[in-house]
């Protein structure tokens, strides 16, 4: 999907802030769905929307941010040091051909993220604290966390921070999945959110701002 071949149409930042107001999507993918549509980018009356799959929305996100992603960054948004990070995501570089990398393309970050994330709804991205997961789950009771986490995983005890991929795990095998307490530990609705007004607001700029490039480009070429 070539951005090149934008058309003359751009849409107004009120009327894509009145997008974010009113947002009634069912989710964010959907969301950017139909700014692209409007935008031009692709077209609804075509391809429906639930044929477009995340590779494609991340490749029009690519073009119009092709800036990378420093590695500090993910430390920043896990809220992990550099070597838990690098012992927590080891095997998964490896696999992915990513060790040594210090900078990552806008799909690169999204496939790291995506299996911080795991399965089901994305929540916020910081890693959560086993003493939070202690008191929310079992009033405080290690020891009983302890003994519920080892049952799916193995290298509980040198762990403190757990991503939202384990804590989902944790939650599915007791059987806490949506539920309040999940909420309360990985904070959807408030990723949901933040996502939509930070993410949304920087990513329609950058759409703007790609829209007046073309269109400059568009107009010479009729000259």
């Amino acid at each position: 999907m070539d951005l090149k071949q934008y058309t003359e149409r751009k849409p107004s930042l009120a009327f894509i802030i009145g997008c974010i107001i009113n947002y009634n999507f069912h989710s964010f993918k959907k969301f950017l769905i139909y700014i692209f549509h409007y935008c031009g980018f692709l077209n609804l009356r075509e391809i429906k929307a639930s044929d477009f799959s995340d590779i494609e929305i991340i490749n029009i996100l690519t073009q119009i941010h092709p800036e990378k992603i420093d590695k500090k960054v993910l430390y920043s948004l896990t809220d992990l040091s550099k070597n838990t990070f690098n012992k927590h995501f080891k095997d998964f570089f490896i696999k992915n051909a990513f060790i040594g990398k210090r900078k990552f393309t806008l799909y690169q970050t999204y496939v790291i993220l995506n299996e911080w994330q795991g399965k089901g709804k994305w929540s916020m991205p910081k890693s959560v604290k086993k003493q939070e997961i202690a008191e929310i789950i079992n009033s405080g009771n290690y020891k009983k966390l302890a003994t519920e986490f080892n049952l799916i995983k193995d290298n509980y005890k040198n762990k403190d921070k757990f991503s939202p991929k384990e804590v989902k795990e944790l939650l599915i095998h007791i059987g806490f999945n949506d539920s309040v307490e999940e909420e309360i530990l990985l904070k959807n609705e408030k990723f949901n959110n933040y996502s939509l007004y930070a993410f949304g607001i920087i990513m329609i700029i950058k759409v703007l701002e790609k829209s007046t490039t073309y269109n400059t480009v568009y107009r010479k070429s009729l000259k």
